[in-house]
């Protein structure tokens, strides 16, 4: 009886590998389009958050804008001044998702210009100047309702819990490939994007 044998030959190998190259080369630009969807999707949606977070902190008492790392993702959200003193004015809207934990968000300050990148539990709190359009500095904390009514009690301006004189001064968004940069410009607090 002849043996034989159960393995592949050489010429299948180099078959097996060259079709595996092929379909990399194929699926590679649609990995990466994918990455790059989800960091300019990511990167939109900080913007459209400082948007409405000008809009609203213009047009009310409090308006502010938290971007946080949790373990599945980034999220935003908003805490904004209801106008209903009896139910507690000061309401966190719904958090909004922006972008699936393996993106990488990068948070750079005028305390820290090499940045941060942020890690679960990590989150920073924006809002505007109503006076000056511009940025306030990083805030610590919300405001909370108990705050807001002990200044609006005394007649005095509601001074925010800021972090001193440190300024969100950009904004990374990184994907695969992909970066998005939102740079923050604190006086006239606009921001623009422009990739990496």
């Amino acid at each position: 009886m002849k043996n034989k044998n159960k393995g592949f030959t050489l010429v299948e190998l180099v078959i097996v590998v060259a079709i595996f190259t092929i379909l990399l080369g194929i699926l590679e630009p649609s990995v990466n389009s994918i990455f790059g969807f989800r960091v300019q999707r990511a990167a939109n949606s900080i913007g459209a958050a400082l948007d409405k977070t000008k809009t609203e902190a213009m047009n009310r008492l409090v308006g502010e804008m938290k971007l946080e790392k949790q373990d599945d993702g980034y999220y935003i959200s908003y805490y904004l001044d209801r106008g209903k003193a009896s139910e507690g004015r000061v309401k966190q809207d719904q958090p909004e998702k922006i972008a699936p934990a393996g993106t990488k968000i990068k948070i750079y300050t005028t305390d820290n210009e090499a940045g941060k990148e942020m890690e679960s539990g990590d989150s920073i709190i924006i809002t505007y100047d109503r006076e000056s359009g511009g940025f306030r500095p990083l805030q610590q904390d919300v405001m909370t309702q108990e705050q807001i009514n002990s200044y609006l009690e005394q007649c005095a301006d509601i001074p925010f819990l800021d972090n001193g004189k440190n300024y969100c001064t950009k904004i990374e968004v990184r994907g695969g490939y992909r970066i998005r940069n939102l740079e923050l410009n604190k006086d006239t607090g606009t921001y623009t994007i422009t990739a990496g």
